[in-house]
């Protein structure tokens, strides 16, 4: 046996001696393969995902055809056209039988819950109070039936391609975020705008397809990525709204100049709404006299204020601020205050020329607007509409001449009438008080300001620009693994 031991062994070694620069070769042929793999490490596998459509509810109704209900003991129901569903201490009350929870519900077509289709299965689990209901599905439907809430499919492809590669890489990024709840994301704005098979359409469709399996990443790992709708001109620092200090997420100036609905923006805050705003952030300083900006960043958005009342005074981030006002009333913080009390201070970089408002259109009648392809596709584009708003139009077709009526008031059109329309107004530096003890802000923009800006890529779209220029723009440094 030992002798049979070194034959082999000598033999293997004059092999080796023999072949060794192929096997060598062959060694490196490998490394590098290995190594292009590495390289591709988050060309991300479509995955399940679960979304929270649900969550923390008591009662509901289950859509589709041919449903089967399936409990944790194996129980199963067959529910032909949909059925309602309750709570029923810790199991499901379903047509007046009851299943234990978790439950899973399959069905041969249109499977929904609400007035909301769903691609994937449904699981109804426990929750507190009542149930969650989760719809389970892979990654890729799971961004198609996000993208048309967020961006209007009439905007141009290379804008939707980056926004379908923002939203898989927040899916995947954030994958598990909710998993003590039973899911991975929801369907709100504390994840992403989901709505199922109803938000889907062609061309987001196309888009989605188009990026299959791509992500951002920065240094090798799925990047931390955020948007929003209009940036004002320039985007925000992270440190400057949330904290933290990302190389990727500094402030951008925009590529190319373009107007939005919220391009800019005018309102005023009484002081009690205003000491009201600095109670809720639990900065209780009496009632407010003053507000003041007293850090801005090197383009001009507002970083820290300064709030004093009968009481004192506080220092607070802008970004909190605006969050306690609420998002949609102060659209962003790339604003200045203006009126009886506030002591605005204005640099340079507050005082530039804002972006060139839209010049004054004709405004058509509602016989004229009628007429036309899709009125509400036009108005949708220019932000007439919140998103709650496109969703409920997606949802209720019947509501189309209600919504056409709402679109053409807030455009200042009334029926049977044309007219021009006026343009917005401009942010100036100062402005006489409107009342004693109100604080006007007027502004640029709306959200957050960090990463990439819906707007601002669509214009870089127009212009030509292809989704990985948009991207690297918004996002410098990071790469498109695929």
């Amino acid at each position: 046996m030992i002798q049979s031991g070194q034959y082999g062994q000598n033999s293997q070694n004059s092999y080796l001696k023999k072949n060794y620069p192929y096997i060598i070769a062959a060694i490196l042929s490998l490394l590098l393969l290995f190594a292009g793999f590495a390289g591709r490490a988050h060309a991300t596998e479509n995955f399940n995902v679960k979304i929270g459509i649900g969550v923390g509810v008591s009662s509901g109704k289950l859509l589709g055809k041919g449903i089967v209900l399936s409990d944790a003991k194996g129980t199963k129901l067959n529910a032909q056209n949909g059925v309602a569903v309750s709570s029923s201490g810790s199991r499901l009350s379903v047509g007046g039988k009851t299943l234990a929870l978790p439950v899973t519900v399959q069905a041969s077509s249109g499977l929904g819950w609400g007035d909301t289709r769903y691609r994937g299965l449904i699981r109804i689990i426990a929750s507190q109070g009542g149930f969650t209901v989760v719809n389970e599905l892979d990654l890729e439907s799971y961004i198609r039936g996000i993208l048309k809430i967020e961006m209007s499919p009439e905007w141009p492809q290379e804008a939707l391609k980056a926004q379908a590669i923002l939203a898989r890489t927040y899916a995947v990024k954030n994958r598990g975020r909710f998993a003590s709840r039973g899911f991975d994301l929801d369907n709100t704005e504390n994840s992403q705008m989901y709505r199922g098979v109803n938000a889907e359409d062609p061309r987001t469709d196309a888009a989605v397809s188009a990026t299959n399996g791509q992500v951002l990443t920065w240094n090798g790992k799925t990047a931390d990525i955020y948007f929003h709708s209009d940036s004002g001109g320039a985007t925000a620092d992270i440190g400057h709204v949330w904290g933290g200090n990302v190389p990727y997420l500094k402030p951008r100036v925009e590529k190319v100049a373009y107007a939005s609905p919220n391009s800019n923006w005018q309102l005023s805050l009484t002081s009690a709404q205003a000491s009201g705003i600095m109670r809720k952030i639990g900065r209780d300083v009496g009632t407010v006299t003053a507000i003041e900006v007293t850090l801005r960043d090197e383009y001009g958005r507002a970083v820290q204020l300064r709030v004093t009342g009968d009481r004192g005074a506080a220092d607070i981030r802008a970004h909190a601020f605006r969050m306690a006002a609420g998002s949609s009333v102060i659209r962003s913080t790339n604003f200045n205050i203006l009126g009886g009390g506030a002591a605005e201070i204005l640099s340079q970089a507050t005082a530039q020329a804002p972006l060139p408002s839209p010049s004054p259109v004709r405004v058509e009648s509602l016989a004229e607007i009628a007429s036309k392809t899709d009125p509400l596709v036009e108005m949708t584009n220019g932000g007439v509409f919140t998103k709650d708003e496109v969703f409920d139009m997606l949802m209720n077709p019947d509501r189309r001449e209600a919504y056409l009526k709402i679109g053409l008031e807030r455009m200042g059109v009334q029926s049977g009438q044309t007219q021009a329309a006026p343009a917005p107004p401009k942010p100036v530096p100062v402005a006489p008080p409107v009342s004693a003890g109100s604080f006007t802000f007027s502004g640029k923009g709306w959200g957050h300001g960090v990463g990439l800006s819906q707007w601002g890529a669509k214009a870089m779209a127009d212009q030509g620009a292809k989704c990985a220029d948009i991207l690297e723009h918004y996002f410098p440094g990071t790469k498109i693994a695929r």
